[in-house]
């Protein structure tokens, strides 16, 4: 294994983490609005938008990342 592929494995975990993690994020408003008692945020809606970025981002990153790796691999004589 060459010093980049530990990183690049690193760097997929995280983003495959991001994933739920995102995923939650977009759901904060939905779920604390049927809570009685919930104290609403002074920013409403930050929390969907940072749960879009994250869940963009994460999944762009991923197709990049293996879709380079698929095109490396495709390079490769047998």
């Amino acid at each position: 294994m060459t010093g980049s592929e530990p990183e690049r494995s690193v760097r997929r975990g995280v983003a495959v983490l991001l994933v739920p993690l995102s995923l939650l994020l977009l759901q904060v408003q939905v779920v604390t609005g049927n809570l009685a008692g919930v104290v609403e945020s002074p920013l409403p809606g930050i929390s969907r938008a940072v749960g879009v970025v994250l869940l963009v981002a994460a999944g762009l990153y991923l197709v990049v990342s293996v879709g380079r790796q698929v095109a490396a691999a495709a390079d490769t004589p047998f």
